[in-house]
């Protein structure tokens, strides 16, 4: 069972040592850079870890629109917003990425929020696909030549 954990310095180490696969490094940042540029992304940017009992499977990075002062055109100014999500390569197809997904709506309702948000490079390789197939549409934006996607919670 997929767990949400925040990051400690127990917990660090074993983040960061997860890696997508190499055709899919140009997907997602390596976990080392979400975590720095939260950091520097405060108020109102989260990442935790995601783990299957003692072993680290994956990251997730999320937004909370309304403490989050860098808004852009084209952002929901309503939609918890998912920054990050990797699942590392080892874990990938057991189903991992969508019980991040169900965690990342968890937190949206837990803050009050009426949408979850995300966005996917736009390439022939992106994984809308994944993001389609649980429920998110294409809003019709492009933030920092992302495509926008958006689902109710």
């Amino acid at each position: 069972m997929l767990e949400r954990r925040e990051i400690t310095r127990e917990t660090l180490s074993p983040l960061l040592r997860l890696k997508v696969r190499p055709d899919q490094d140009h997907l997602v940042a390596p976990n080392a850079m979400t975590i720095a540029q939260a950091a520097y992304e405060q108020p109102g940017a989260y990442v935790w870890g995601l783990w299957t009992g003692d072993a680290a499977v994956g990251l997730v990075a999320m937004i909370h629109p309304l403490e989050y002062r860098h808004l852009e055109p084209g952002d929901d100014p309503e939609g918890a917003y998912i920054w990050r999500l990797m699942i590392a390569a080892e874990h990938q197809g057991k189903g991992l990425g969508g019980a991040a997904i169900g965690e990342c709506l968890a937190q949206a309702r837990a803050w009050g929020l009426p949408r979850l948000a995300t966005s996917v490079v736009d390439s022939s390789d992106s994984n809308i696909g994944f993001y389609e197939r649980l429920g998110f549409r294409r809003t019709g934006a492009i933030v920092d030549g992302e495509i926008v996607l958006s689902r109710e919670v």
